[in-house]
């Protein structure tokens, strides 16, 4: 595209930093040629790299340094809220952004069909496609995402991977954001795009959104922590029966005994699923078990 600016869709670039330091005066170079105005770079922790530096060079970015550790989803949601762009693009560091990866087309697109997430066409450095559209499976008891590859313009995929994509701003608050609580990252992304989905909402991949990592591929870790417990208590326990969503009291046992918790602990889990569910009732349109049947072939 010309200029980002050229476009009629104001954007914000949320920028999250992790590895070498040299990515980042690249990145942000990038960005500043798209045209874009508004972008705010988010440090992941508080020891900050160069940052006075790259402040001097590049006066419009705003950079955001947490006090503490902080989990990726809490960053993004802060970053959110010191924008009044409707959409906000947010992309690591190590990701390389080629002048033709925000398209005007693109643009024009989101400004037609204003979606809640649009995912990128993920690749490695040397160009190979990545499994980037995540299916889910719900088989009796058994959960399971499955990654696939991108095959076709508007594919849904259950989260976006790596938490990269374009958000629409508005809906990302009416949703509540990514849940900070939900410390380990692979699970707090799939609990925001599983309740997205549950919620109305539809994350979808673009054709047209094409981005490369310049490095390493981040690797997901799908352990069955606590945060495991949380997403599997908020998304997969809920039934939906009547136009209302209910965690069952009958579930609780099976629960306690599988989730390897003790049982102060298991009730304390059990009791805050059940205050968020109520508060959040009236927003839930399915429930898992409807929302993994629904996803048929032809919506992939």
């Amino acid at each position: 595209m010309s200029k980002a600016q050229d476009a009629s869709v104001p954007c914000t670039v949320v920028v999250l930093n992790r590895g070498g330091r040299y990515y980042r005066s690249a990145v942000f170079q990038n960005l500043e040629n798209a045209g874009f105005s508004s972008v705010i770079s988010v440090e992941m922790n508080s020891e900050s790299y160069d940052i006075e530096n790259l402040i001097t060079r590049f006066p419009s970015i705003r950079f955001l340094i947490p006090q503490g550790s902080t989990t990726i989803g809490e960053m993004i949601n802060t970053a959110v809220a010191e924008t009044n762009s409707p959409w906000v693009f947010v992309v690591w560091n190590d990701i390389e952004i080629a002048p033709h990866s925000l398209s005007e087309r693109l643009f024009d697109r989101l400004n037609n069909d204003p979606v809640f997430c649009t995912a990128p066409v993920l690749s490695t450095e040397k160009m190979e496609a990545l499994p980037v559209q995540m299916v889910p499976a719900l088989n009796r008891n058994s959960f399971q995402i499955e990654p696939m590859y991108f095959f076709r313009d508007g594919s849904p995929t259950v989260y976006p991977f790596d938490f990269t994509g374009i958000y629409n701003r508005e809906r990302f608050i009416r949703l509540g954001g990514y849940d900070y609580t939900i410390t380990n990252p692979y699970w707090q992304n799939l609990d925001f795009g599983f309740r997205a989905y549950l919620w109305g909402e539809k994350i979808q991949l673009s054709s047209i959104f094409k981005l490369a990592y310049g490095g390493e591929i981040p690797t997901e870790d799908a352990t069955t922590d606590t945060s495991y417990i949380q997403f599997y208590l908020k998304n997969l326990a809920p039934v939906y029966r009547k136009n209302r969503i209910t965690l069952p009291l009958s579930c609780f046992f099976s629960y306690a005994v599988r989730s390897g918790l003790n049982i102060i602990d298991a009730v304390l889990y059990f009791r805050e699923a059940r205050k968020w569910i109520a508060l959040n009732n009236s927003r839930f349109v399915r429930d898992a078990v409807t929302l993994c049947g629904s996803w048929e072939p032809s919506l992939q």
